[in-house]
């Protein structure tokens, strides 16, 4: 594993870098809705054996490890993040043979420690709407993609409900709880439009812009599973830090406002995906 330097202040990212919200994110968030995002991401992208390719704001790797095995041995996947306890628990994860070596470079999305024209696709998935300045990390990202290669990456999307971080956005609030970033309760801070991905694309300088708006479900096999998303998320140390007898009342409190039967939850999730050409 390289380790990069250049983390520039980013309060909302940085929620994410609490050393306990890996593990609760890999088991209860990953599987269930950011690895079936990567398939849809990745496969906008076009990766081709030998490619190499940087994915902004990583976590715990989805998107990085389908553009390894895509890319193949010949190929360099490259994982950033803010939050090194994010990249430390990505590089334990076991990599297959016949998969692209991985690096993993802690930095923020609005400084990437990587040279111009350094990759052939850059994707960054659920990460925008967290950065500080929008505008710079997408203009970071054509700056480090060569020239010809492709920026894809995808938001919440503004114009349809958040979904499973409303619904926790809601009850938390309900409960009195701190915000562990300043605007966490907001959930149109969550979520971007497409004509904004379209303009910030735009203004970056990108060639061949197009934006999509795309839904799938997420599916949690009981209601326990899906309330212990909680522990993946900013919010996840705060929860904990409750009696137990409240954390009892906010995980049903959210079970309920997502519709949780004892067959499971599934909730309905919607992104904006932008691509463009440098």
């Amino acid at each position: 594993m390289r380790q990069g330097t250049g983390v520039v202040a980013d309060t909302r990212s940085e929620g994410f870098t609490q050393v306990s919200i890996p593990n609760g994110y890999g088991a209860y968030l990953l599987g269930q809705l950011f690895e079936p995002w990567a398939v849809v991401l990745a496969a906008r992208a076009g990766i081709r054996p030998g490619d190499r390719v940087l994915d902004v704001a990583s976590g715990l790797g989805p998107v990085a490890r389908l553009a390894a095995e895509t890319a193949g041995p010949g190929g360099l996947v490259t994982a950033s993040d803010i939050s090194g306890a994010m990249l430390a628990a990505a590089a334990a994860r076991p990599e297959l043979p016949g998969w692209a070596p991985l690096e993993y470079l802690e930095c923020s999305a609005s400084a990437i420690a990587a040279d111009d024209d350094s990759f052939d696709v850059v994707l960054c998935q659920h990460g925008l709407q967290f950065f500080p300045d929008r505008a710079g990390a997408v203009s970071e990202m054509r700056r480090v993609v060569r020239t010809g290669g492709i920026v894809v990456l995808s938001t919440w999307a503004a114009e349809h409900p958040l979904g499973l971080f409303g619904s926790m956005n809601e009850t938390l609030r309900e409960f009195g709880m701190a915000e562990p970033f300043p605007g966490a309760f907001n959930s149109d801070s969550y979520r971007v439009g497409l004509a904004e991905l379209r303009g910030l694309f735009l203004a970056a300088g990108f060639q061949e812009v197009s934006a999509e708006t795309v839904e799938i479900n997420a599916t949690w096999p009981t209601p326990e599973a899906a309330t212990a998303t909680l522990l993946g998320t900013p919010f996840g140390p705060l929860v904990l830090a409750l009696p137990a007898d409240t954390q009892r009342q906010v995980r049903a409190r959210l079970a309920s406002k997502l519709g949780a039967s004892p067959e499971g939850v599934t909730v309905r999730t919607v992104s904006n995906i932008v691509s463009g050409t440098k």
